[in-house]
């Protein structure tokens, strides 16, 4: 392994690696599938996702030019927000795989300078879904910034869709919609 900052680093494979495994490790607890522990299950995801994943840097890129443009204060609400809305959408999508016999096979990883790229497929009922993990280093620990699924961006496609929002309705208006669509659990 590499040192990275004075101490052996885990290669971003690994680590993304590890926190999969976590995470499919919480959702086969049979313990945490009791319907009064549900919540508790998400948190634990949740943890571990956060500490993954770099929801600023995706806030960052998911506004792009319109990100500038916000004090730090209307930034810290909207990386919460969006965390939240993630966190809805994906342990949704996650959980959506309980009842079945998932796998997940990393395929390899391409490191160029402080950023990686962690390929993965994931197998459930015979379903293949390609995911790559994008992956930027700091200290010592290689951060999730955007998630491909099946060859779509999930910045790119929250940049696309806020951004529309933002023409129409300012900040003020994408704040709220995203409250909404967390308020409803993820569900459109």
């Amino acid at each position: 392994p590499r040192t990275v900052q004075g101490k052996t680093a885990e290669s971003p494979l690994e680590q993304v690696r590890h926190t999969v495994d976590e995470v499919l490790n919480i959702l086969n607890d049979k313990q945490l599938s009791q319907a009064e522990r549900q919540e508790e299950k998400q948190q634990q995801i949740m943890a571990v996702i956060r500490d993954r994943f770099d929801f600023r840097e995706m806030s960052k890129l998911t506004l792009a030019r319109h990100w500038r443009q916000l004090n730090q204060e209307e930034q810290n609400r909207f990386a919460d927000l969006f965390a939240d809305l993630l966190r809805n959408t994906y342990i949704g999508r996650v959980e959506s795989y309980y009842d079945e016999e998932v796998r997940v096979i990393f395929n390899n990883q391409d490191i160029r300078d402080n950023k990686a790229v962690v390929s993965s497929v994931v197998i459930s009922d015979n379903k293949e879904i390609p995911i790559d993990y994008r992956l930027k280093i700091q200290n010592g620990k290689w951060l999730v910034y955007d998630v491909v699924i099946e060859g779509v961006s999930l910045v790119r496609n929250y940049r696309s869709q806020f951004s529309r929002i933002l023409e129409r309705e300012k900040f003020a208006g994408l704040l709220e919609r995203m409250k909404e669509k967390i308020n409803s659990g993820g569900k459109s």
